[in-house]
């Protein structure tokens, strides 16, 4: 390889994805590490042809205490070394998912592309550019298909993306390697940072990069990343053209139907589409007909289930007129005579307490749901529920006393179970799977696995006479009052998993966990039990 290959592969990719113009504002995000460091000179070494302003903006996530501090020191010092104005936010990311209900990689990545919006907005720019390679685009690849992930998931990590408020996000490196990244710094004689939770392999990203990848390249497909990169092109071509086919099917249908769309621009709007059209159509274009029905009708938003999207599917196929399936974010779906009315709809008091409750808007009628089944537990093994959309997965795990004569000691705190259920789902083969200890009784329940009758674990609805013993409660209740007392509105109740053993339920998802089998100090073997609330049709 030549001196110049990175040059000559990202100038060949800026190129081709038109990323900037002459003139250009470019906010650069630097972490300090070998990939970022490597895009900043890149983009200063082609500023001057281009006319480009560039600012550089660092993120102290205050995950790795000293080590963050020095990062952000470097960073700032670089900027100083070849006068590029820098702006530098200290983040409490940990904090942040804790807050927020989410991963702590999600709450940092919120973190990044929220700064870099706002510095592009106060400054005029257009541009945000990130480091994300061919390596980064191989494993985000091979973590989707692992998580089942469906087109618009395997098109990976697009070259450019809106990030909204008229701000693109770029990514110049996004056909060069990993080697040829280190190669370019080594030759010039860039320093770096390392941050040593990239080798972390409890997170699933560094468990594919440092493990899976690895072993397949070795023992499998020794071109197994550009392999995936193609596919990843592959299936964007694709997304792409099926993606402008839902949007023709849109305005037709719209066009068709009585009323179209009305509502203030940019904001949520009422979508009325022809049912006949949207019967009609092929079902990969319209379910995407439906998102993007679905995002116009909430003024942008893109977190629809594909539960959803099958019960709108099922409206216009075999539905009756009045029916309706609800939607997240306060939408609801209903069926005209000859339409299918998606809009906005001002949610009771009891939704909303559901709503808050779970995370999720609970759907009062789905259509046509699967029969509700009771079904048998595998620990560790997943059970999908169709008349419920949702997957309940089990795992085993060490408890904290590990096997040790600990007794006596404090509880352990949710900070810690979440990370001891994390270690049982990636030592179960659910690597995939991550929660956090906020959300501790709704999206996932631990127990002592000696303390818990496995072979009697079931999984279905609940049936009138179920009792819980609620964590934090003294004495049983039954979930018929348990469900007046958190606000779970009666149409949704029948939709709630509930995890029993004869009439105990041990934990009724979304609502609250039993306190018997609870994990103590002298624990040695824990049950952990996830409730998959995340088939995003978005997943891209």
């Amino acid at each position: 390889m030549g001196r110049n290959d990175l040059d000559r592969i990202a100038m060949k990719t800026v190129r081709k994805y038109s990323m900037i113009d002459h003139g250009d504002g470019v906010v650069v995000g630097v972490s300090g590490g070998p990939d970022s460091v490597a895009l900043l000179h890149f983009l200063n070494s082609i500023a001057s042809r281009y006319s480009l302003q560039l600012h550089i903006a660092h993120i102290n996530h205050m995950i790795r205490g000293a080590g963050a501090d020095e990062d952000e020191r470097f960073v700032e010092e670089l900027a100083r070394s070849l006068s590029i104005p820098i702006t530098v936010a200290r983040v409490d990311v940990p904090r942040l998912a804790r807050q927020l209900g989410v991963t702590v990689e999600d709450a940092g990545r919120d973190a990044r592309y929220g700064l870099y919006r706002k510095i592009c907005v106060e400054r005029g720019f257009s541009r945000a550019a990130v480091a994300h390679h061919a390596d980064d685009q191989a494993e985000t690849v091979l973590m989707r298909i692992l998580r089942g992930a469906g087109l618009r998931g395997l098109a990976g990590i697009p070259p450019i993306r809106e990030l909204g408020e008229k701000v693109t996000v770029i990514r110049p490196f996004i056909e060069v390697s990993r080697a040829q990244i280190e190669k370019y710094c080594a030759q010039r004689g860039l320093a770096t940072r390392t941050d040593p939770t990239n080798v972390d392999t409890q997170y699933f990203r560094n468990k594919v990069r440092c493990e899976l990848l690895p072993l397949l390249e070795r023992e499998y497909n020794s071109n197994i990343r550009a392999g995936l990169a193609r596919l990843a092109r592959l299936a964007s071509d694709d997304e792409q053209y099926l993606e402008e086919q839902a949007i023709r099917l849109l305005d037709a249908a719209r066009a068709a139907g009585s009323a179209g769309a009305v509502g203030r621009r940019g904001g949520p709007a009422r979508v009325e589409l022809d049912r006949e059209m949207m019967r009609q159509a092929a079902a990969p274009v319209a379910s995407r007909a439906f998102a993007l029905a679905f995002a116009e009708a909430t003024g942008g938003r893109r977190d629809l289930y594909w539960p959803n999207i099958e019960a709108m599917a099922a409206l216009a196929k075999v539905g009756n007129v009045g029916n309706s399936t609800d939607l997240p974010g306060g939408v609801r779906a209903r069926l005209t005579y000859d339409t299918i009315v998606i809009e906005p709809v001002a949610e009771d008091a009891e939704d909303a307490a559901y709503a808050r409750l779970t995370g999720r808007d609970g759907s009062r009628e789905p259509a046509l749901p699967a029969e509700p089944a009771e079904v048998g537990v595998s620990v560790p093994g997943a059970v999908p529920l169709v008349w419920s959309g949702i997957t309940v997965y089990a795992a085993r795990g060490e408890g904290p006393a590990r096997g040790g004569d600990v007794d006596g000691g404090a509880p352990p705190g949710l900070d810690e179970l979440a990370c001891m259920a994390n270690r049982a789902l990636t030592d179960s083969g659910f690597p995939g799977l991550c929660v956090n200890a906020s959300n501790i009784g709704r999206e996932w329940a631990v127990f002592d696995a000696d303390q818990v009758d496995l072979d009697a674990l079931v999984v279905r609805p609940w049936r009138s006479g179920d009792r819980i013993y609620p964590f934090g409660m003294a004495g049983a209740k039954k979930l018929s009052d348990l469900f007046v007392d958190e606000k779970v509105p009666r149409p949704v109740r029948s939709r709630l998993p509930v995890l029993a053993i004869g009439d105990e339920a041990l934990w009724v998802v979304g609502v609250r966990a039993s306190g018997r089998g609870a994990v103590v100090s002298s624990t040695r073997r824990l049950v952990v039990f996830v409730a998959d609330m995340d088939d995003c049709v978005d997943d891209a």
